[in-house]
């Protein structure tokens, strides 16, 4: 074992120290769920599952197959997920598309390594992040200039100094455009967009870059200032040194998250002080520019293959315990959910930060379908990385089923109801399907279809979950069949379907497809008296029709 961990160890100094030239082709299958019927979307996410795949087959074949068996979860996390692996190209060589699943098989061509100075992988790993548009925000003051000069003061002129572009802003632009980045004109905003006057400074704070970024339509704004100054000259010179330095950083607009920042230095010879600092300021800023593509292609690539933080706002808070059950459920029921921080929480709002393999879309859609125990929650808007709730009302308690009352003596007596019937064969489940859980002791399951199952040296199966389209690994998983009358014995556990409740009682699935997409419940049988009478029993305080009781298959 001692020796596995360290071959391990030795892997990843050397897949981080070994410089990746070549490229490899590989064949790669990915899976996706038919969600609503828009095979769109499932043939989309079945190309983003085939390119993760290739990806991992590639950066596999660096580590020994005695390592992935003796630190299999250590490699899948910290390897695999973590890896500078991208794909070069690719096409589509064959797809499957079927009522649940769309299943595409691709041909890809993967490279490990620097990923900046391929267009190609670039603008492939910008279409997975959704192709923000970055807008540019540089302050400049140029020699022979007394004040820094800005687009965003809205005039071409300030305190009566005339300006163009600034040199340094465009130098940046002209990199990433040359690396395939979306980028917002600011031209066109020049007395077209409203600037508070708290805005029309130099020293821009990150909100106000944020208003004006979202006004123009910017998912990603590159904020910062530029100077430039006179150098050393040789007497008797005519030509002069200049120098120049820019510092600038990267933020999201709709979480202000820092994607990047650097400084760059910039130095030049010249006859003319203008187009000596000009070209000073040039140099710094394409120094910046390369530092900060680096971080954020680097910010990407991970939040592709592995996940990231996303803003999760609450509104509506007017319970504390339910704020409380609310985080719990998306802490243990929500699958990608790893970790939550609570960053605040004021006149009933909320805000945390949840660390998820996944992205905000995928935590949206997962919230909108999510049973959270009667407790009100609606999804109100989302952004690539911000989701907001409204959260209100306590969640109703949940209580016992109450007897009938004892018939009056002049009453006439009926005849007691005839047993319900209970399949005993009917099933929702197809023989790969299977209830998903989080936990060995958590309630909440989802139906999902194992793909690849459990082994020797892995007791996790890896199962393509109908509600979301997602696949996950889990060793907390199990097969049920409907339960018997004789089954329904005190303190026997139970599984039941939660989406299909009325008037107090949860009743069986209406058929498959919904059986798949809503959540499951397990707890023990606690009252059985209105089995026969009623078709009742009573599942940790739920009341549950018969037809919805279901038992593991032994």
């Amino acid at each position: 074992m001692k020796r596995g961990i360290l071959f391990f160890i030795l892997s990843i100094l050397f897949l981080s120290s070994i410089s990746y030239a070549q490229t490899q082709d590989v064949t790669a299958t990915g899976v996706a769920a038919v969600l609503q019927g828009d095979k769109a979307i499932a043939r989309d996410t079945a190309v983003n599952d085939a390119l993760r795949k290739a990806v991992e087959q590639a950066v596999g074949t660096m580590v020994s197959s005695e390592t992935v068996v003796e630190n299999y979860q250590l490699i899948r996390d910290s390897i695999l997920t973590k890896s500078q692996g991208y794909i070069q190209n690719y096409k589509v060589v064959s797809e499957s598309p079927s009522p649940e699943l769309y299943q595409v098989t691709i041909s890809a061509t993967v490279k490990l390594g620097d990923l900046k100075n391929d267009l190609g992988a670039l603008g492939i790993l910008m279409q997975r992040v959704q192709k923000p548009r970055v807008l540019f925000m540089i302050a400049e003051q140029n020699i022979g200039q007394e004040f820094y000069v800005f687009w965003w003061y809205g005039k071409s002129e300030f305190k009566g100094q005339h300006y163009d572009m600034a040199a340094s802003e465009t130098a940046l632009k002209e990199e990433f455009l040359n690396k395939g980045f979306n980028v917002v004109d600011s031209s066109v905003a020049t007395g077209k967009i409203e600037v508070s006057n708290a805005y029309r400074i130099a020293d821009l704070t990150d909100t106000g870059a944020i208003s004006i970024g979202r006004q123009l339509g910017a998912e990603v704004i590159v904020k910062g200032k530029a100077l430039a100054k006179e150098g050393p000259r040789n007497t008797g010179s005519k030509v002069g040194s200049y120098i120049a330095d820019i510092t600038a950083s990267a933020l999201r607009v709709d979480n202000g998250a820092v994607l990047g920042s650097a400084r760059g230095h910039g130095v030049s010879r010249n006859i003319s002080e203008v187009t000596g600092g000009t070209e000073a300021l040039e140099k710094a800023a394409r120094e910046a520019s390369g530092k900060i593509i680096d971080q954020i292609v680097a910010k990407w690539s991970g939040e592709v293959s592995g996940g990231g933080l996303i803003q999760l706002t609450v509104r509506g808070i007017s319970e504390y315990s339910d704020f409380v059950k609310f985080k719990d459920i998306i802490q243990g029921q929500i699958r990608g959910v790893q970790a939550i921080y609570q960053r605040s929480l004021e006149a009933g709002t909320a805000v945390l930060d949840v660390e998820m393999k996944g992205n905000a879309q995928q935590l949206s859609d997962e919230i909108a379908r999510k049973n959270f125990g009667g407790i009100p929650v609606k999804v109100i808007g989302a952004s690539a990385n911000t989701v907001e709730v409204s959260l209100g009302g306590a969640a109703p308690a949940k209580t016992m089923p109450t007897p009938p009352p004892p018939p009056s003596p002049s009453a006439q007596v009926q005849p007691p109801s005839p047993t319900p019937a209970i399949p005993e064969t009917s099933s929702f489940f197809e023989p790969d399907e299977y209830l998903v859980f989080s936990g060995d002791r958590d309630q909440n399951g989802r139906v999902g279809k194992m793909i690849t199952r459990p082994t020797a040296t892995n007791p996790e199966g890896e199962f393509l979950m109908y509600h979301d389209g997602q696949k996950v690994w889990s060793k907390f998983f199990k097969a049920v069949r409907s339960a018997g009358a004789s089954e329904l014995q005190l303190g026997s556990r139970i599984y039941f379907f939660e989406g299909n409740h009325n008037e107090g009682v949860y009743y069986s699935p209406k058929d498959k497809s919904e059986a798949r997409m809503e959540s499951w419940w397990r707890d023990p049988v606690t009252d059985n008296s209105l089995v026969n009478t009623r078709g009742i029993v009573t599942i940790g305080g739920y009341r549950v029709d018969v037809s919805n009781a279901f038992v593991e298959k032994k």
